[in-house]
Protein backbone atom coordinates (compact mmCIF):
# COMPACT_ATOMS: atom_id res chain seq x y z
CA UNK A 1 0.00 0.00 0.00
CA UNK A 2 3.12 2.41 0.95
CA UNK A 3 4.66 1.64 -2.33
CA UNK A 4 1.53 2.71 -4.15
CA UNK A 5 0.88 5.45 -2.26
CA UNK A 6 4.29 7.29 -3.55
CA UNK A 7 4.09 6.02 -6.77
CA UNK A 8 0.40 7.79 -7.37
CA UNK A 9 2.07 10.30 -5.58
CA UNK A 10 4.73 10.29 -7.79
CA UNK A 11 2.60 10.98 -11.01
CA UNK A 12 0.40 13.85 -9.41
CA UNK A 13 3.64 15.59 -8.54
CA UNK A 14 4.95 14.86 -12.10
CA UNK A 15 1.46 15.95 -13.87
CA UNK A 16 1.71 19.16 -11.96
CA UNK A 17 4.95 19.77 -12.72
CA UNK A 18 4.35 19.69 -16.34
CA UNK A 19 0.98 21.80 -16.17
CA UNK A 20 2.69 24.57 -14.24
CA UNK A 21 5.53 24.73 -16.06
CA UNK A 22 6.11 27.69 -18.37
CA UNK A 23 8.70 29.80 -20.06
CA UNK A 24 9.37 32.95 -18.01
CA UNK A 25 10.75 36.38 -19.63
CA UNK A 26 13.85 37.08 -18.15
CA UNK A 27 14.47 40.57 -19.87
CA UNK A 28 14.90 43.20 -17.71
CA UNK A 29 17.77 45.72 -19.10
CA UNK A 30 16.97 44.70 -22.32
CA UNK A 31 13.93 45.25 -23.25
CA UNK A 32 12.23 43.99 -27.25
CA UNK A 33 15.62 43.39 -28.81
CA UNK A 34 15.72 40.58 -30.88
CA UNK A 35 18.38 37.94 -29.59
CA UNK A 36 21.05 36.41 -32.15
CA UNK A 37 23.51 34.66 -29.90
CA UNK A 38 23.51 33.17 -26.14
CA UNK A 39 27.08 31.58 -24.40
CA UNK A 40 28.22 32.12 -21.24
CA UNK A 41 32.01 31.69 -19.64
CA UNK A 42 31.32 30.22 -16.67
CA UNK A 43 30.43 33.09 -14.28
CA UNK A 44 28.27 35.60 -17.00
CA UNK A 45 25.57 34.71 -19.29
CA UNK A 46 26.07 36.19 -22.35
CA UNK A 47 22.87 38.01 -24.96
CA UNK A 48 24.08 38.82 -28.33
CA UNK A 49 21.50 41.00 -30.37
CA UNK A 50 20.35 42.65 -33.19
CA UNK A 51 21.79 45.80 -34.18
CA UNK A 52 22.42 46.74 -29.83
CA UNK A 53 25.79 44.74 -29.44
CA UNK A 54 26.09 42.24 -26.66
CA UNK A 55 24.48 42.17 -23.28
CA UNK A 56 25.63 40.23 -19.89
CA UNK A 57 23.90 38.81 -16.82
CA UNK A 58 25.39 37.44 -13.48
CA UNK A 59 22.24 36.07 -11.88
CA UNK A 60 20.77 33.47 -14.50
CA UNK A 61 19.32 36.01 -16.67
CA UNK A 62 16.96 38.07 -14.54
CA UNK A 63 18.98 41.54 -15.05
CA UNK A 64 21.27 41.99 -18.10
CA UNK A 65 23.50 44.94 -18.59
CA UNK A 66 25.38 46.11 -21.68
CA UNK A 67 28.45 44.42 -22.46
CA UNK A 68 31.10 47.24 -22.64
CA UNK A 69 30.34 50.27 -25.68
CA UNK A 70 33.16 48.54 -28.65
CA UNK A 71 30.13 46.37 -29.42
CA UNK A 72 27.13 49.23 -29.75
CA UNK A 73 25.17 48.97 -32.61
CA UNK A 74 26.84 45.75 -34.10
CA UNK A 75 24.51 42.47 -34.70
CA UNK A 76 26.04 39.99 -32.60
CA UNK A 77 25.46 36.65 -34.87
CA UNK A 78 27.80 34.01 -32.96
CA UNK A 79 30.15 33.66 -29.18
CA UNK A 80 32.81 31.12 -28.13
CA UNK A 81 35.45 30.97 -25.59
CA UNK A 82 38.97 30.74 -26.68
CA UNK A 83 41.91 31.26 -24.50
CA UNK A 84 41.00 33.44 -21.82
CA UNK A 85 38.67 35.64 -24.44
CA UNK A 86 35.07 35.60 -25.16
CA UNK A 87 34.65 36.01 -29.30
CA UNK A 88 32.01 37.70 -30.48
CA UNK A 89 30.73 37.25 -34.71
CA UNK A 90 29.65 40.47 -35.79
CA UNK A 91 28.32 41.95 -39.00
CA UNK A 92 31.56 43.56 -38.84
CA UNK A 93 34.22 41.02 -38.12
CA UNK A 94 35.07 38.66 -35.31
CA UNK A 95 36.10 40.71 -32.10
CA UNK A 96 37.36 39.46 -28.35
CA UNK A 97 37.24 40.75 -25.28
CA UNK A 98 39.26 39.28 -21.47
CA UNK A 99 37.27 41.50 -19.32
CA UNK A 100 33.59 40.80 -20.14
CA UNK A 101 32.90 43.20 -22.79
CA UNK A 102 34.73 46.25 -20.46
CA UNK A 103 37.37 46.58 -23.43
CA UNK A 104 36.86 45.01 -27.06
CA UNK A 105 39.62 44.05 -29.57
CA UNK A 106 38.75 44.04 -32.77
CA UNK A 107 40.68 40.51 -34.60
CA UNK A 108 42.12 40.73 -38.04
CA UNK A 109 38.47 39.58 -39.49
CA UNK A 110 37.27 43.12 -39.03
CA UNK A 111 35.23 43.55 -42.72
CA UNK A 112 32.69 40.83 -42.81
CA UNK A 113 30.14 39.08 -41.28
CA UNK A 114 31.30 36.38 -39.25
CA UNK A 115 27.54 33.64 -38.56
CA UNK A 116 29.48 31.02 -36.79
CA UNK A 117 32.22 30.34 -33.83
CA UNK A 118 33.51 27.18 -32.70
CA UNK A 119 36.93 26.74 -30.15
CA UNK A 120 38.99 23.91 -29.11
CA UNK A 121 42.34 23.43 -26.82
CA UNK A 122 44.42 24.83 -30.01
CA UNK A 123 42.25 27.34 -32.73
CA UNK A 124 39.52 29.04 -32.70
CA UNK A 125 37.01 28.96 -35.60
CA UNK A 126 35.07 31.54 -37.46
CA UNK A 127 32.36 31.18 -40.53
CA UNK A 128 32.02 33.53 -42.83
CA UNK A 129 29.22 35.12 -44.80
CA UNK A 130 30.45 34.37 -48.52
CA UNK A 131 34.38 33.85 -47.32
CA UNK A 132 34.53 30.59 -46.00
CA UNK A 133 35.86 29.16 -42.73
CA UNK A 134 38.91 30.69 -40.96
CA UNK A 135 40.80 29.32 -37.79
CA UNK A 136 43.49 31.07 -35.61
CA UNK A 137 46.12 29.87 -32.46
CA UNK A 138 45.88 33.21 -30.70
CA UNK A 139 42.97 35.31 -31.99
CA UNK A 140 45.23 37.85 -34.17
CA UNK A 141 46.41 35.94 -37.35
CA UNK A 142 43.70 34.09 -39.13
CA UNK A 143 44.02 31.30 -41.52
CA UNK A 144 41.74 30.30 -44.19
CA UNK A 145 40.67 26.76 -44.59
CA UNK A 146 40.90 23.42 -47.05
CA UNK A 147 37.03 24.10 -46.51
CA UNK A 148 35.44 24.53 -50.26
CA UNK A 149 32.27 26.22 -48.94
CA UNK A 150 31.66 29.79 -48.15
CA UNK A 151 29.12 30.72 -46.62
CA UNK A 152 29.67 28.81 -43.08
CA UNK A 153 26.22 29.05 -41.00
CA UNK A 154 26.99 27.11 -38.43
CA UNK A 155 29.85 25.15 -36.48
CA UNK A 156 29.66 22.69 -33.53
CA UNK A 157 33.46 21.37 -32.31
CA UNK A 158 34.42 18.66 -30.29
CA UNK A 159 37.93 18.17 -29.50
CA UNK A 160 39.47 17.81 -32.98
CA UNK A 161 36.28 17.01 -34.25
CA UNK A 162 34.25 19.57 -36.20
CA UNK A 163 30.88 20.20 -38.35
CA UNK A 164 30.37 22.69 -40.57
CA UNK A 165 27.19 23.62 -41.90
CA UNK A 166 26.44 25.66 -45.43
CA UNK A 167 24.51 28.07 -46.61
CA UNK A 168 22.94 28.01 -49.92
CA UNK A 169 22.00 24.37 -49.71
CA UNK A 170 25.84 23.36 -49.35
CA UNK A 171 24.96 20.95 -46.93
CA UNK A 172 27.57 19.47 -43.69
CA UNK A 173 31.00 18.78 -43.92
CA UNK A 174 33.01 17.31 -41.14
CA UNK A 175 36.68 17.43 -40.23
CA UNK A 176 38.40 14.60 -37.58
CA UNK A 177 41.39 16.58 -37.59
CA UNK A 178 41.01 19.90 -36.01
CA UNK A 179 39.63 21.07 -39.65
CA UNK A 180 43.24 20.78 -41.56
CA UNK A 181 40.90 18.56 -43.93
CA UNK A 182 37.16 18.07 -44.46
CA UNK A 183 34.46 15.50 -46.20
CA UNK A 184 31.16 16.01 -47.02
CA UNK A 185 28.65 14.13 -45.45
CA UNK A 186 25.79 12.47 -46.48
CA UNK A 187 23.72 15.50 -45.54
CA UNK A 188 24.84 17.43 -48.99
CA UNK A 189 21.92 19.51 -49.87
CA UNK A 190 20.40 21.78 -47.11
CA UNK A 191 21.14 24.87 -46.04
CA UNK A 192 22.46 23.80 -42.13
CA UNK A 193 21.76 26.91 -39.80
CA UNK A 194 22.10 25.06 -36.47
CA UNK A 195 24.53 22.11 -35.23
CA UNK A 196 25.05 20.27 -32.06
CA UNK A 197 27.55 17.40 -30.96
CA UNK A 198 26.71 14.97 -28.13
CA UNK A 199 29.30 12.42 -27.82
CA UNK A 200 28.28 9.89 -30.99
CA UNK A 201 25.22 11.88 -31.50
CA UNK A 202 25.00 15.20 -33.99
CA UNK A 203 21.75 17.13 -34.56
CA UNK A 204 21.55 19.43 -37.35
CA UNK A 205 18.56 22.31 -37.85
CA UNK A 206 17.90 23.31 -41.52
CA UNK A 207 15.94 24.75 -43.93
CA UNK A 208 13.42 22.20 -43.57
CA UNK A 209 13.46 20.77 -40.36
CA UNK A 210 15.59 18.62 -37.78
CA UNK A 211 18.10 15.77 -39.02
CA UNK A 212 19.97 13.05 -36.71
CA UNK A 213 22.83 11.43 -36.97
CA UNK A 214 24.47 8.48 -34.78
CA UNK A 215 27.67 8.34 -35.87
CA UNK A 216 29.13 11.66 -35.11
CA UNK A 217 27.77 13.24 -38.07
CA UNK A 218 29.09 11.12 -41.24
CA UNK A 219 25.25 10.01 -42.04
CA UNK A 220 22.00 11.50 -41.54
CA UNK A 221 18.77 11.23 -41.19
CA UNK A 222 15.69 12.92 -41.18
CA UNK A 223 13.14 13.53 -38.21
CA UNK A 224 9.27 13.76 -37.90
CA UNK A 225 10.26 17.64 -37.85
CA UNK A 226 10.36 18.21 -41.69
CA UNK A 227 8.64 21.23 -42.63
CA UNK A 228 10.16 23.97 -40.02
CA UNK A 229 12.97 25.95 -40.81
CA UNK A 230 15.53 25.44 -37.44
CA UNK A 231 17.75 28.26 -36.30
CA UNK A 232 19.32 27.18 -32.87
CA UNK A 233 19.74 23.61 -31.11
CA UNK A 234 20.76 23.03 -27.42
CA UNK A 235 21.91 19.89 -25.92
CA UNK A 236 21.90 18.48 -22.03
CA UNK A 237 22.46 15.04 -21.94
CA UNK A 238 20.15 12.94 -23.59
CA UNK A 239 17.91 16.22 -23.55
CA UNK A 240 17.63 17.85 -26.96
CA UNK A 241 16.09 21.55 -27.42
CA UNK A 242 15.41 23.11 -31.01
CA UNK A 243 13.99 26.77 -31.88
CA UNK A 244 12.21 27.23 -34.84
CA UNK A 245 10.90 30.37 -37.01
CA UNK A 246 7.50 29.55 -36.40
CA UNK A 247 6.49 27.62 -33.74
CA UNK A 248 8.71 28.36 -31.22
CA UNK A 249 10.53 25.47 -29.17
CA UNK A 250 10.65 21.48 -29.88
CA UNK A 251 11.97 19.22 -27.19
CA UNK A 252 13.06 15.76 -27.53
CA UNK A 253 14.47 13.51 -24.64
CA UNK A 254 15.71 10.56 -26.53
CA UNK A 255 18.24 11.59 -28.14
CA UNK A 256 16.54 13.56 -30.78
CA UNK A 257 14.44 10.49 -31.82
CA UNK A 258 10.44 11.98 -31.02
CA UNK A 259 10.36 15.84 -30.24
CA UNK A 260 7.20 17.79 -28.88
CA UNK A 261 6.73 22.00 -28.77
CA UNK A 262 7.14 22.65 -25.16
CA UNK A 263 5.20 26.37 -25.98
CA UNK A 264 3.73 27.32 -22.85
CA UNK A 265 4.31 31.00 -21.55
CA UNK A 266 6.48 31.53 -24.65
CA UNK A 267 4.11 30.80 -27.86
CA UNK A 268 5.16 30.39 -31.08
CA UNK A 269 7.64 32.81 -31.44
CA UNK A 270 10.96 32.83 -33.53
CA UNK A 271 13.39 31.45 -31.20
CA UNK A 272 17.25 32.48 -33.16
CA UNK A 273 19.13 31.18 -29.85
CA UNK A 274 19.30 28.36 -27.26
CA UNK A 275 21.68 27.59 -24.28
CA UNK A 276 21.97 25.80 -21.42
CA UNK A 277 23.53 27.03 -18.25
CA UNK A 278 23.45 27.14 -14.43
CA UNK A 279 20.26 24.46 -14.92
CA UNK A 280 18.50 26.54 -17.18
CA UNK A 281 17.83 26.66 -20.83
CA UNK A 282 17.89 29.47 -22.52
CA UNK A 283 16.05 31.01 -25.61
CA UNK A 284 16.94 34.04 -27.34
CA UNK A 285 13.85 34.75 -29.32
CA UNK A 286 12.77 37.64 -32.28
CA UNK A 287 10.60 39.46 -29.70
CA UNK A 288 10.41 40.10 -26.10
CA UNK A 289 14.60 38.97 -25.85
CA UNK A 290 15.40 36.46 -23.36
CA UNK A 291 13.11 33.75 -22.19
CA UNK A 292 14.04 30.58 -19.50
CA UNK A 293 12.96 27.44 -18.36
CA UNK A 294 14.46 24.81 -15.53
CA UNK A 295 15.80 21.73 -16.76
CA UNK A 296 14.32 20.20 -13.88
CA UNK A 297 11.25 20.63 -15.48
CA UNK A 298 12.12 18.34 -18.15
CA UNK A 299 13.23 15.61 -15.88
CA UNK A 300 10.58 15.05 -13.62
CA UNK A 301 10.84 15.71 -9.75
CA UNK A 302 14.03 17.62 -8.78
CA UNK A 303 16.16 16.68 -6.02
CA UNK A 304 16.83 13.16 -4.60
CA UNK A 305 13.54 11.62 -5.42
CA UNK A 306 12.45 9.20 -7.98
CA UNK A 307 14.33 9.80 -11.43
CA UNK A 308 13.79 8.18 -14.87
CA UNK A 309 17.07 8.28 -16.47
CA UNK A 310 20.37 8.73 -16.69
CA UNK A 311 22.40 11.79 -17.54
CA UNK A 312 25.32 13.49 -17.20
CA UNK A 313 25.74 17.44 -17.18
CA UNK A 314 28.20 19.76 -17.75
CA UNK A 315 30.57 20.56 -15.21
CA UNK A 316 29.70 24.36 -14.02
CA UNK A 317 31.51 26.87 -13.94
CA UNK A 318 33.08 25.54 -17.30
CA UNK A 319 35.98 27.10 -18.14
CA UNK A 320 37.05 26.61 -14.70
CA UNK A 321 40.10 26.96 -12.25
CA UNK A 322 41.01 24.53 -9.31
CA UNK A 323 37.61 23.84 -8.39
CA UNK A 324 34.05 22.77 -10.74
CA UNK A 325 30.73 21.41 -9.40
CA UNK A 326 29.28 17.82 -11.57
CA UNK A 327 25.55 17.01 -11.59
CA UNK A 328 24.34 13.71 -12.43
CA UNK A 329 21.31 11.78 -12.38
CA UNK A 330 20.74 7.85 -12.19
CA UNK A 331 17.62 6.06 -12.53
CA UNK A 332 18.46 3.25 -10.66
CA UNK A 333 20.44 2.33 -6.81
CA UNK A 334 23.53 1.32 -7.56
CA UNK A 335 27.32 2.28 -7.34
CA UNK A 336 27.92 5.30 -9.16
CA UNK A 337 31.89 6.42 -10.59
CA UNK A 338 32.89 9.65 -12.39
CA UNK A 339 36.35 9.33 -13.89
CA UNK A 340 38.51 11.88 -15.46
CA UNK A 341 40.80 11.38 -18.10
CA UNK A 342 43.37 13.44 -20.18
CA UNK A 343 42.90 14.30 -23.87
CA UNK A 344 44.54 11.16 -25.11
CA UNK A 345 42.50 9.11 -22.93
CA UNK A 346 44.53 8.12 -20.65
CA UNK A 347 43.09 7.39 -17.28
CA UNK A 348 43.73 10.17 -14.47
CA UNK A 349 42.09 9.56 -11.19
CA UNK A 350 38.42 8.52 -9.82
CA UNK A 351 36.74 11.85 -9.51
CA UNK A 352 33.44 9.80 -7.46
CA UNK A 353 32.57 7.02 -6.43
CA UNK A 354 29.44 5.91 -4.23
CA UNK A 355 26.28 3.50 -3.87
CA UNK A 356 23.54 6.28 -4.79
CA UNK A 357 19.89 6.01 -4.64
CA UNK A 358 17.78 6.87 -7.75
CA UNK A 359 18.03 10.47 -8.35
CA UNK A 360 20.12 14.26 -9.35
CA UNK A 361 23.20 14.23 -7.25
CA UNK A 362 26.19 16.83 -7.30
CA UNK A 363 29.29 16.19 -6.49
CA UNK A 364 32.82 18.50 -6.18
CA UNK A 365 35.71 18.20 -8.59
CA UNK A 366 39.55 19.21 -7.23
CA UNK A 367 41.74 19.71 -9.99
CA UNK A 368 44.48 21.35 -7.74
CA UNK A 369 47.18 19.16 -8.94
CA UNK A 370 46.59 19.13 -12.59
CA UNK A 371 47.82 21.43 -15.01
CA UNK A 372 45.60 23.81 -17.40
CA UNK A 373 44.31 21.82 -20.62
CA UNK A 374 41.17 19.88 -21.68
CA UNK A 375 39.94 16.70 -19.77
CA UNK A 376 37.03 14.57 -19.66
CA UNK A 377 34.68 12.91 -17.37
CA UNK A 378 33.01 9.97 -17.56
CA UNK A 379 29.62 8.47 -15.47
CA UNK A 380 29.36 4.81 -15.18
CA UNK A 381 26.62 3.01 -13.62
CA UNK A 382 23.89 0.40 -14.31
CA UNK A 383 25.72 -0.31 -17.58
CA UNK A 384 25.18 3.02 -18.58
CA UNK A 385 28.20 5.85 -19.51
CA UNK A 386 28.18 9.14 -20.67
CA UNK A 387 31.25 11.07 -21.43
CA UNK A 388 31.75 15.22 -21.19
CA UNK A 389 34.49 17.79 -21.74
CA UNK A 390 35.90 20.04 -19.22
CA UNK A 391 38.34 22.86 -19.32
CA UNK A 392 40.99 24.31 -16.75
CA UNK A 393 42.52 27.06 -17.14
CA UNK A 394 44.83 28.53 -14.24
Amino acid sequence: MKKVFFTVLFILLFIQNIILAQWVNVSNGLGNKQVYSLSDNGSMLFAGTFNYGLYLSSDNGMNWTTAGTGLFNRIVFSLTNFGGYLYAGTDLGAWKTSNNGAYWIVTSINNNSVYSMGANQSRVFAGLHLSGLFYSSGGTGWFISSLNITDIKSLAVNGNFILAGGGNNAGIHLSNNNGNNWTATSLNNKSVYALALNGANAYAGTGSGIYRSQDSGYTWTQTHINNELIYSLAVNGINIFAGSETNGVYFSNNNGLNWTQINNGLGNLCIYSLHTYNNYVFAGAAANSVYRRNLSEFTGISGNGLSERFSLSQNYPNPFNNTSKIKFEIAKSGNVEIVLYDLTGKKLKTLFSKMLKPGIHETAVDASELSSGVYFYKLISNGYSEIRKMILIK
